[in-house]
């Protein structure tokens, strides 16, 4: 006879599988969570890391994550917002209610919440939405040390290039960090920039963007503003995952289009089904 303590082991060795294929596969995790009811995808959830959490809400269609997340305690609301970038968290924010939108706007740390309300300044469909803001910024007067001083002090997300600016924050140029290691420390910025690379404006569709031939040699690109202020970098595979998802919701919609066609061709069969006997009785 199995025994509570057996009961918790296995409960305990289902959660620790569950955990290990949310960290190792998040997106086919994401396509499972987005079939059950926010409440259940939570139970998961509220049991996992939120690092691997984070990873996971990433790959869901973004309504499916707003469900999930508006419905958590404070706590953990807080939790899980500090593991999602800018971008992520304004996909998210688009799904909600405007009481749900400002309140989760209103609990963020307050520089998400400036990236956040940048990026929902742009249409869903414009580069703009999907911009990466968690990038290292230095202006071309800085000196190499006080760069490799910033570069030592934050954690940033993309840090394969520095992208540098003039007081106006206009982008002027970009550099490899391993280019600040061969170079005296007392070198200024300014000295070792090359010619400017392309860079493509925020407001442009995601569509076009995509056909864009950069892509070819590129896996990123610099997004300036109107103003041509620098604000973000553009990756690639941001541009593939809106794409995945777009055809998922559209998949979606021709799924539930098609379950309400059989639905109601059901219904006309049992109603010609009725109509029939009624007129045989006659």
């Amino acid at each position: 006879m199995a025994t509570h303590d057996d009961d918790q082991t296995i409960n305990g060795a289902h959660l620790a599988l569950s955990v290990h294929f949310l960290s190792v596969e998040p997106q086919a995790a994401a396509r499972q969570l987005e079939l059950l009811s926010a409440h259940q995808a939570s139970i998961v959830l509220q049991n996992s890391p939120s690092t691997v959490v984070a990873q996971v809400l990433r790959n869901m269609l973004p309504n499916s994550a707003a469900k999930i997340v508006i419905a958590q305690p404070n706590d953990k609301i807080d939790t899980w917002l500090e593991k999602l970038n800018a971008a992520d968290l304004a996909a998210i924010l688009r799904c909600l209610a405007p009481k749900d939108q400002d309140s989760m706007h209103n609990r963020m740390p307050r520089n998400k919440q400036t990236l956040c309300k940048m990026l929902l300044s742009y249409p869903e469909y414009a580069v703009g939405s999907l911009v990466d803001t968690d990038v290292l910024v230095i202006e071309h007067s800085m000196l190499v040390e006080n760069a490799l001083q910033r570069l030592k002090k934050k954690q940033h997300g993309y840090l394969q290039v520095l992208f540098v600016v003039d007081q106006s924050r206009q982008l002027i140029g970009q550099l490899n960090i391993s280019q600040l290691f061969i170079v005296p420390p007392s070198t200024q910025i300014s000295v070792l920039l090359g010619q400017l690379k392309p860079s493509i404006i925020a407001t442009l569709d995601i569509a076009s963007a995509a056909q864009l031939t950069h892509w070819q040699e590129h896996d990123s690109i610099a997004v300036v503003n109107r103003k041509h202020e620098f604000i973000g970098v553009l990756h690639h595979h941001s541009i593939r995952h809106f794409s995945n998802r777009q055809d998922q919701q559209n998949h979606s919609a021709d799924t539930n289009a098609l379950d309400m066609v059989e639905t109601y061709a059901d219904t006309i069969v049992s109603v010609l089904g009725l109509i029939g006997s009624a007129a045989s009785k006659k």
